[in-house]
Formats: C-alpha cells, structure tokens, sequence
C-alpha cells in the first residue's frame, strides 16, 4: 500500500502556530539544563542565588516549566488521530506504518541522547506512542478517565512516598537508616554534577557522550513514574480533542475554549504561584512536604497554564488577530523535529568543549536572551527553508524512513 504525508492543504494551520509556540517554550525551560547538567535539577534551588538569579528563574518556572511539553505532547496525541485517519487505498490499516514511525523516532531520540542532550523527550515520545495504539478504540469516557488518573499519578505515588517516609521516622532505627541512605545518595549526585560539570566545560567528545548518558539514566527512573504519566496523560488529550473535531472546529467551539482559558488563568496563577515558592525549598530525590507540593504545583499548573495557552491563541485565531503569529510560528511548527534538533545542536556548540566552551559560565538572566536569540533565528531559518522546501531536513528523513520511499523534497516551481 501507498501511504503519503499530509498536503499543506489539509494542515491545520493553527496547530503549526501552537507546536512553533510550544518549541519556543521547550528551549526557554531546557536553556536552563543546557549549560549546567542535567542532574542539577536533582539538587532543587541554589541557596546562595542572587536577587537577580531568583527572579529570572521563578520567571522560568512559572510562565514556562511545565507547560509546553503539555501543549507538545497534546499534539503528538492529536497527530496520532489524524495519522490514523489518513485516507489509504482498499481500507487498509496505517498502524504498520505508525509503528514504523514510532521506530525511527526512538532511533532518533537514542542518537539525541548520546550525542547532543541528557534531556531528550523524544524517547518517552516513541515508547509512548505504542501505548497509545491501545486506546485509538477507546471510548471517550473512557480516555478521559484515563487522562485524569494519569494527569493525578505522579501526586499519588509522591504522596505515598512521602507518607511512608514519615512514618518509617518515627522508628528510630528506621530513621536512621533513611537518612544514611539520603546522604549517601546526595554524595552521589553531588559528584555527578561536579563530573558532569568538568567534563562537559573541558572534557573530550567520548568523555561527553559517557557523562551524558550516566545523566540519562541516573533521570531515567523518576521520569517514568513523575514525569511519563502526564506526557501519556496530554496524549490521550490531544487525541480526544480531534476525534470530537475540537480544534479543526474552534470557531464552533469559542464558549468551550472561553471557559478553557479563564479556568486555566485562574488556577494556573494559584498553582504556579505555589510552584515557583515551593521549588525554592524541595530536593526533588528529598520526599517531604515541599517536594510532594512542588510536584504537585508543577504538574497542575502546567497543565491549567498550559491549556490556558492553547485557548488563548485559537480564541486570537478565532478573532482573526493572528496573522503574526501564523507568519512566524507556523514555519517553525511545521519543522518541529528539525527545530527541535537544531536547538540541541547550536547549545551543544555554544557551551561543550569542543565548541565555544561557554558551560557553566551563563547565568539564568543571559540562558533567557540566548533562548530569545536562537529562536529568532530559527523563525526566520523556517520560513526561509520552507520557501524552497516542502519538509524540514529531518521531517524529510524520518517520513522518507516511515514510508519507506525518498519523499519530494524541492517545492515544484522552485529553482535549484
């Protein structure tokens, strides 16, 4: 069977805005990671940060941390259900042909990992993605009782944590042994920021690939229980919203959208609010009562900020004030996994070794500007690129991968 991508005419224009919106998010929150290692996440806030380091983070961590991998991952799930509905001759499944999609994106993702960033999400993307086939027959109620279970997991699981820690204190030899082990624990982690940190600001390519991949997997635990429901959870979102034709149909749906955006305001002020004090106090490997808010604070304030977001750019699409926002964020959007890359490549240059050598040398206040700068060259690379270009670079590669065919990459009419 001949299974094609979809034309620029059946894109959903406002779709592109939201993912090109989304990316801009992703690098304002990943920037931070990018020129410090990845653990140091681990460690919660730095005691001894300046006025100015405080104001620029929580800045981060309220507007940004937490809400565009929601609005990216109800977009992977909202790709799914349009992928899955592509027309294909004599009726034919697409689902070999999404799994093989699925499959080159997780070769992606391992080649991310090594090579560029200890924070890829591509990986839980993929693997996710064959989860997702499960429920492509699910009813509505039942997705959406599987997104909020999902969506209050991580919650659960802390709460439990943290409840079984109290009472395992009150025993004295018990105590003990809690405290040995999170010391010891923090040892760990403490020479594996200091390692990291050497390497990567001076270390060789080899040096940087091994630490990196130390760092993955050192993360890799916590994100599959605090961090992997949620992207699941957006899934299952995303993918209820265009089978009921939510999105394709937003003029029909303002009141809902209406609704969506003053809720998610108005939780989403509370929650973030709490977040951005709570994560001044928690260690995120530490459970007690601010790591269990902090986590809390941080899921639910980026999913009420996050569709707060969402709604707000189709309710400015709706009104037909959006014309700036689809002549720069659509061509980044519809390069999304090229754009993606591109941000892990150029802050690998700038800050490694064996670029400009700049790690650790950046404060939050200056990640911001860079954030602002790299995205202001990728708009005006993808508009550029698209000019000429049907596909992103590695939207050509992973499609010409997934159909097994080399897709048309030059725009017809476009001299080489």
């Amino acid at each position: 069977m001949k299974y094609s991508p979809l034309k620029q005419t059946e894109r959903i224009q406002v779709i592109d805005v939201l993912r090109g919106f989304a990316l801009f998010g992703i690098l304002m929150v990943n920037m931070l990671y990018m020129y410090e290692p990845m653990t140091t996440m681990m460690l919660g806030a730095k005691q001894d940060a300046s006025i100015g380091h405080i104001i620029a983070e929580s800045f981060i961590k309220f507007f940004f941390e937490g809400k565009f991998y929601v609005i990216f991952s109800m977009l992977f799930g909202f790709g799914f259900y349009i992928f899955l509905n592509k027309s294909k001759e004599n009726g034919s499944s697409t689902l070999p042909v999404f799994k093989r999609r699925l499959f080159f994106l997780l070769l992606f993702a391992l080649a991310h990992i090594s090579l560029l960033w200890a924070g890829d999400v591509l990986l839980y993307y993929a693997l996710f993605g064959f989860l997702l086939i499960l429920f492509r027959k699910a009813s509505d109620k039942k997705i959406m009782r599987w997104a909020v279970v999902l969506a209050f997991l991580p919650t659960i699981l802390n709460s439990l944590m943290v409840i079984a820690v109290t009472l395992f204190s009150q025993i004295p030899e018990a105590k003990s042994e809690i405290e040995t082990q999170m010391q010891a624990s923090a040892v760990v982690l403490n020479e594996l920021v200091e390692r990291a940190s050497l390497i990567y600001s001076m270390g060789s390519f080899k040096e940087i690939v091994s630490v990196r991949i130390e760092e993955y997997f050192t993360l890799f635990g916590g994100s599959l229980f605090f961090f992997c429901p949620v992207i699941l959870s957006m899934f299952l979102v995303g993918f209820l919203l265009a089978r009921k034709g939510i999105i394709a149909n937003y003029k029909e749906n303002l009141p809902l959208f209406r609704k969506v955006f003053w809720w998610g305001l108005s939780v989403g002020v509370i929650t973030n609010t709490l977040y951005a004090i709570s994560f001044r106090y928690s260690v995120m490997n530490v459970p007690n009562g601010w790591s269990l808010l902090a986590t809390s604070m941080h899921i639910f304030g980026g999913i009420s900020l996050g569709l707060g977001y969402i709604s707000a750019i189709i309710i400015l699409f709706s009104r037909g004030k959006a014309g700036l926002l689809t002549k720069y964020l659509a061509p980044v959007g519809r390069m999304a996994l090229t754009n993606y890359f591109l941000q892990s490549i150029t802050t690998a240059i700038l800050f490694h070794s064996y670029g400009f050598g700049f790690f650790g040398k950046v404060e939050v206040w200056q990640g911001i500007v860079l954030t602002l700068i790299i995205f202001t060259l990728q708009v005006f690379f993808s508009r550029w690129w698209l000019n000429q270009y049907q596909f992103g670079p590695f939207e050509w590669l992973w499609r010409s991968l997934t159909y097994f065919r080399f897709q048309p990459m030059k725009k017809v009419g476009v001299n080489s």
